[in-house]
């Protein structure tokens, strides 16, 4: 199975980047982000609507290129996360987790025996690589990935506990519903978000587990590494090209419709 380097990097200290893909099906769009230099792609079911075929395709074409392919599910369910990690992903992102509980589920769905209850079948787990059995199970439970998001007050609330799970290696915040769930919705600037923000670095941070966070800009995520934060999930596909395209479209209406002349005095 291929060594999993944003997993080793992260529990070295260091930050990694990625970004999501929710709307293409295309493998350029992956080779892309590999060129470009991210550390890994988030292929996006919560709120997109890949195929588990095009998921499987995207999957072992991110591991041709080297750059580590993670699957955020729709919800915690064993079908879900197992099938996911089926396609020989290197990490399942759970949403909305807001228990010691949850978490410990999500472990157990993505980690074999003795650590967990995940069934062992198919190929494109291992990557199309011969492995015996033994080997096979040491080295998914080594380089697979638990990430979770916390979204609510509830998830910030019980952070000691979760942060606490063995087997859990990232806590990412979802910025956008968390502020919704606070009642602030969109407010990433207002003083209730950034305090829940450093309650979860500082949670995380007590139990050793790496902290992410998404969002538009990658200007913004200065703020975030300063704060500790190392999971570093920069943009979507989407919105590129809806950034993309609503610049160029500015600068060639003020070609094609320039500003008039000021009239002379």
């Amino acid at each position: 199975m291929p060594h999993n380097r944003i997993k080793a990097a992260l529990r070295e200290g260091r930050a990694v980047t990625g970004s999501v893909i929710e709307e293409s099906r295309s493998v350029g769009t992956v080779k892309m982000m590999a060129v470009a230099g991210h550390d890994f792609v988030w292929l996006d079911t919560e709120h997109s609507m890949h195929d588990w075929e095009t998921l499987l395709t995207l999957v072992q074409f991110s591991l041709a290129c080297d750059v580590v392919p993670l699957i955020r599910v729709t919800d915690l369910s064993y079908p879900l996360v197992a099938r996911a990690l089926d396609t020989g992903a290197l990490g399942v992102i759970i949403p909305r987790v807001e228990t010691r509980d949850e978490v410990e589920r999500a472990v157990s769905y993505a980690k074999y025996p003795p650590l967990g209850r995940r069934g062992a079948g198919g190929r494109a787990r291992l990557a199309y690589e011969p492995r015996d059995v033994r080997s096979g199970i040491e080295e998914a439970n080594a380089e697979t990935m638990v990430i979770v998001q916390v979204e609510t007050p509830q998830a910030v609330a019980n952070l000691d506990a979760i942060a606490a799970v063995p087997g859990l290696d990232v806590v990412c915040i979802g910025p956008t519903d968390l502020t919704i769930n606070l009642g602030i919705p969109g407010q990433g600037e207002h003083p209730m978000f950034l305090a829940a923000i450093e309650e979860i670095v500082t949670s995380c941070r007590r139990h050793g587990i790496a902290v992410g966070m998404v969002g538009r800009e990658a200007a913004a995520f200065r703020r975030w590494h300063e704060m500790g934060i190392r999971f570093l999930v920069c943009s979507s596909d989407g919105s590129m090209i809806a950034q993309g395209a609503t610049r160029d479209v500015q600068v060639l209406r003020e070609i094609i419709q320039p500003t008039p002349p000021t009239p002379a005095s």
